[in-house]
Formats: C-alpha cells, structure tokens, sequence
C-alpha cells in the first residue's frame, strides 16, 4: 500500500510538471486574461444577470467583423465597460462584476436574452478586447418589445395610415360590371324621356321647315292630340284613355290597330324604364359599397359605362346615317310583331308624327345621349390627380418596407 501511494504520487507530480511545462511553452495565460476573462465567465453564468443589446441598433452589432464561411468561431475574451466606469481596467474582476450584476437585476433584465447575447458576442469577436461606447444603447427592451420591433421592421403588410391600401374585392368587380352596362340603360331612357314629352313636341310642331298635315291638323291639334299619346304613355291607364280621345265632330282620334301598335309601345317604354331604374337602384347599392374605405370606387365603372355607350350610340348613327329607312323598319321588326306597326298616310299616328318627326327625334335623343355620355366620362376623372398621388405614395411606401 505504501508503494502504490508512493506511485501515485510520483504520478501526478509528473503530470503536474507536464502541465506547467506546457503552459510556459504557449504562454497564452497571463494576469490580463484571466481578469479579462472573469466578466465573460460571470455572463456566460445563467444564475448571473448581464446587460442585453440590440443587435439591430448597438454600435457594437454594426462594428463587428465579419467572418467568412472557412473562417474559425472566435474564442477571445470580451470586455464590456460599463457607461459609468472612468477605469474599467483598474477595476478587480469581482468589483465589476458585482457592478455589472447589481445594475442588471435593477433594469430587470431576462436571463434568457444575458444569454443568446453573449452567445453572440463571443462568436463575432476576434479576440482582441472590446470596448462599449459611452452613447451606447443601455436600455433595456423586454421580449414584448422585442417582438414589436421584429414584426415591424420584417412585416409586408405596414403602411402608411394616411395612405390606404385600396383593396379590390369579388363585389367591387361586380359592381364595376353592373354599372359599366346600366350606364347605356340609364342615358337611353333619359332621352327617350326627352323625346317622349310634351317640351319636344311644343318644338317640333312650331319649329320653321316641319312638314304640315295635308288632312287638315293645324300645329295646335297636333300638339294637342299628340299630348295624350305622351300622358298614355307615361301614365297607368289602359288603352282605353287612347279610345275616349274623339275629334270635335265625335269621331274617334286612334283605330284599333293604332291603339295596339301604342300599347306596344308603351310597354316597350315601360320595359325600358324598368331596367333602368333596376340599374339605378343596383348602381347606388354597389356605389355605396365600393366607396367604402379603402374601396376601389365606381369611377371605373362610370368611365368604361360612358366609353361602351358612345361606342353604341356611333354604330347606331353610322346604321341610320346609311339608311333610315332600312334601320327604322329594321328597329320595328326587332321590338314589334309583324303587321302590327304599319299604318296609311292618313291615319292619325302618321299625320301625328310623320317621318321627319322620328328623324328629329333620333337625332336629338342621340345627341343628349352621347352628351351625357361625355359628362360621365368627365366626372370619371373627378378626384384622379388625389387618386394618383396615393397610388404613388402606396408605391413609396412599398418601396421603403
């Protein structure tokens, strides 16, 4: 027993010489190190608490060198001296520890985030000391805070609030459609309006050049005739208010066959005012709705409504431009059964409003036609330079994040 202690001991004095030997040969540990070293080992600690950066913000993050891919992890001591120390290395590692301790625990800082950073910190450092600046961040950010920042800052989605994204949904397409083919509807109504009252027709008859009746109506009793053709049509009576309509000797203004053909009529006019004012009530709706905020507004559809209708209108003049004659029968074998719209030159409809009345009509109905159309088209642009000044800063914005 006395020998095998004896080995031992032998043993590890040899050991112990090695070790010492080895340590004279490398010469790598020397007084500073080991001070240097005895705030790293106290941070890397968990039960010890140590001042957390930003790595976004601290000038040390944006300081630190880069390493390459082949490059090896850095092992070297870090230095950290605090904003109020004059001489950090006249400091005893324990005093500036204890220091460094104390000034954590009062900020609350998170053992978790001591960690990671100085995780980090000793990865990026060359192994030289390092020293913080006097204006460096010492704030302490919670994880809360932490989070805010991160998602602020790698969020696609911030915007400016003075700047709203304008969304375009399945309805807003909708309603661009609806209003793009109500828009036609709409203006042709107003000008069969137009045409079909008792204003146009008071210039008509009295207008210089309009073909006189050669049966006997002066302007008057075509003006006064030719209003209760306008009142029936816009009115819900029956064909019976044509029937009770008589001349001055008792006989009868309209045939039979008149007052079906104006019963077609006015259920053509009728149709028409229908789906126009369907549009009218579906074009607010969707107005209502697309104009919400953030909305893609109905400018869109009012401009592409008023350019469709001029389209129409131009093919339609071109048609009755070429031929009248043609297009007006044409339009009547369309709408009306055959037989049921072709009268005698001394029939009372045709002495009421001869062909060169349905000229004047279609050239004024047109007209007011296409210039509300334009009128449209105008407003359309109302508020464009805002809209484009948004879209620019939309784009700014985007371009920034």
């Amino acid at each position: 027993m006395v020998t095998d202690n004896g080995d031992v001991s032998r043993d590890e004095k040899h050991e112990t010489e090695d070790l010492l030997s080895r340590r004279m040969s490398s010469g790598s540990a020397s007084a500073a190190d080991k001070q240097s070293q005895a705030p790293l080992e106290a941070a890397n600690d968990p039960s010890t608490d140590t001042e957390a950066f930003d790595p976004i913000t601290d000038p040390i993050a944006e300081d630190a060198p880069k390493h390459s891919a082949d490059a090896k992890p850095s092992t070297g001591p870090v230095r950290v001296t605090p904003a109020h120390s004059t001489n950090p290395a006249s400091q005893p590692a324990s005093t500036r520890t204890a220091d460094h301790t104390a000034a954590q625990k009062s900020a609350g800082t998170d053992s978790a985030a001591v960690s990671s950073t100085a995780g980090a910190s000793s990865s990026t450092d060359t192994g030289t000391t390092r020293e913080v600046p006097q204006n460096a961040r010492t704030a302490v950010m919670s994880e809360a805070d932490w989070a805010a920042v991160s998602k602020a800052a790698t969020s696609t989605d911030a915007r400016d609030p003075e700047v709203p994204e304008r969304r375009r949904s399945v309805l807003d397409v909708i309603g661009t459609i609806w209003i793009m083919l109500a828009t036609p509807f709409v203006l042709l109504a107003l000008a069969v309006r137009f045409v079909a009252s008792g204003i146009f027709l008071k210039f008509e008859y009295f207008r210089p050049g309009f073909p006189a009746d050669r049966f006997g109506f002066s302007a008057a009793d075509r003006e006064h005739y030719g209003t209760y053709v306008i009142d029936y049509l816009h009115n819900f009576d029956s064909r019976r208010y044509l029937a009770d309509i008589v001349m001055p000797n008792g006989e009868p203004i309209f045939i039979s066959d008149e007052l079906s053909h104006m019963a077609d009529v006015k259920g053509l006019i009728s149709l028409l005012y229908l789906v126009a004012l369907v549009g009218i009530i579906g074009s607010v709706l969707f107005g209502i709705y697309m104009c919400r905020k953030n909305g893609s507004g109905i400018h869109a559809g009012v401009r592409l409504g008023s350019i469709f209708s001029i389209i129409f209108m131009a093919a339609v003049a071109v048609v009755a431009v070429l031929g009248w004659d043609s297009f007006f029968r044409g339009f009547h074998k369309v709408f009306f059964a055959d037989g049921t719209w072709e009268f005698y030159a001394d029939d009372s409809l045709i002495r009421l409003f001869p062909p060169q009345f349905w000229v004047d009509a279609g050239i004024a109905g047109g007209g007011l036609f296409v210039l509300l159309a334009i009128i449209l088209f105008l407003l359309s642009f109302t508020g464009h330079k805002k809209r484009r000044a948004l879209r620019k800063a939309r784009k700014d914005a985007a371009a920034e994040i």
